[in-house]
Parts: structure tokens; sequence; C-alpha cells
């Protein structure tokens, strides 16, 4: 296996992960309850739109704006084949490495969640976990940036649209600081650059892949990152 790796997306990666370990050395110094950070909590929490409220709510318990969205959407993609199913294999290998860094960020680092800190009662029940970085929103970034590189606008579209009302509605619904939702992104934009920088780990999910769930017969499906 040729274990070469593409320096522009490397770099892109490594300048994102700069900016996500500044970023939390930031939220350890000075904690989640900023002034900012607070202003921007608020201005999102105090300002409910009842027809948005029922959709963000439900898109915002546990995972179904999560797993339950983009693992149908990555089985979606691998099975249409072609180039889709090398967008699926890029998804599910940057997911990979988003929910183990996601996982690790929440044992190694606690940060109380903002209806803790500011004394509000959420709209959904939430686990009082770790609430840096946001897990909902390092998934969503994770697969709606894949589909961002690699899809055409009128499904990357929608996909980011869905990616982008999760992550606003983790603070709508007083779960999340904003700084915990940009974390995300960072964190997951920056995972899937270095999925794209090493084209040799995006193989190896390939042949897991393919091992799992099969695979239909087409010419075109090889191993390549190239889209």
């Amino acid at each position: 296996m040729n274990f070469r790796v593409e320096r522009k997306h490397l770099y892109i990666a490594l300048t994102l992960y700069l900016l996500y370990i500044l970023l939390t050395i930031y939220v350890v110094t000075s904690g989640e309850g900023t002034s900012l950070n607070t202003y921007l909590f608020f201005a999102i929490f105090n300002n409910k739109l009842p027809q948005l409220t029922p959709l963000l709510t439900v898109i915002s318990i546990d995972d179904y704006g999560r797993a339950f969205f983009w693992i149908p959407v990555a089985l979606i993609l691998w099975y249409s084949g072609g180039r889709y199913r090398r967008v699926s294999v890029l998804m599910v290998s940057a997911f990979v490495i988003s929910l183990i860094l996601g996982e690790l960020m929440k044992h190694v680092l606690y940060e109380p969640r903002p209806f803790l800190v500011l004394h509000i009662v959420p709209l959904i029940h939430e686990q009082p976990d770790s609430s840096y970085p946001s897990g909902h929103a390092l998934i969503v970034s994770t697969g709606a940036y894949s589909a961002i590189m690699t899809l055409p606008w009128y499904i990357s579209l929608p996909l980011t649209a869905e990616a982008l009302l999760v992550s606003y509605g983790r603070i709508y619904v007083g779960v999340h600081w904003p700084l915990d939702v940009i974390a995300g992104w960072l964190l997951g934009i920056a995972n899937v650059e270095l999925v794209l920088a090493l084209p040799w780990y995006y193989e190896i999910v390939y042949i897991i892949m393919k091992k799992l769930l099969g695979r239909l017969s087409y010419r075109h499906d090889c191993p390549s990152t190239n889209y």
C-alpha cells in the first residue's frame, strides 16, 4: 500500500487543528461563561420562533439529527455506486475520526453545559456531561463538509442546511454554548481534510466497508479520493 500524503489537504487540516487547539486553550483558561459567549447564547435561546421550535427540538434530541440522518445518507450514497460510493467512504472515514476525537475530548476536558451555568430550563433532556465540543456539530459538520467537497450543489446544499439547523438547534434548545458548536465545526472540517490528505487510510476504510456492506457491480468503483 502506498502511504502517500496529499500535502495541500494536510496543511489545511493542520491549520484547522491548530485553530481548534487555540480555541480549546481559550475555553479552558477563560471558561465558557464569558460575556460574549453568554450574549450569543441568549441571543439564540431567548428568541424562539414558534414555527421552527418543533423541528429544532426534534433534530436536537439525541441522535435524530445526527446518526439517524447521516447513517442513512452514507448508506444511500454507498449503494448508489460510482462517485457516490467514494463520497460515502470519505464520510465514513471522517466520521470514525470525529467519533474518536469527540469522545476523547469529552473525557479529557469537562466544560459544564449552559443550563448548568446559567440556571435555565432547556427544551430537551440532556445529560450533564461535558459540553465541549458539540458532538452533534462535530458529526453533522463532518458529513456536510464531505458533501460540499465532493457532491453537486443540489445535493450538498440540503445536507449542509440540515447540519446548520442541527448545530443552531443545539444552542436554541439550551444544551450547548456557541463556542461548542464552532469547535465542533472546526474539528469536523479538519477531519475531512485529514482523510483527503491520507488516501491510504481512505482505502483501508473502503476495503472494510466493501466486506461489511457487499458490493454492487460497478467497474468504476475504485478506492480513489479523486472526485
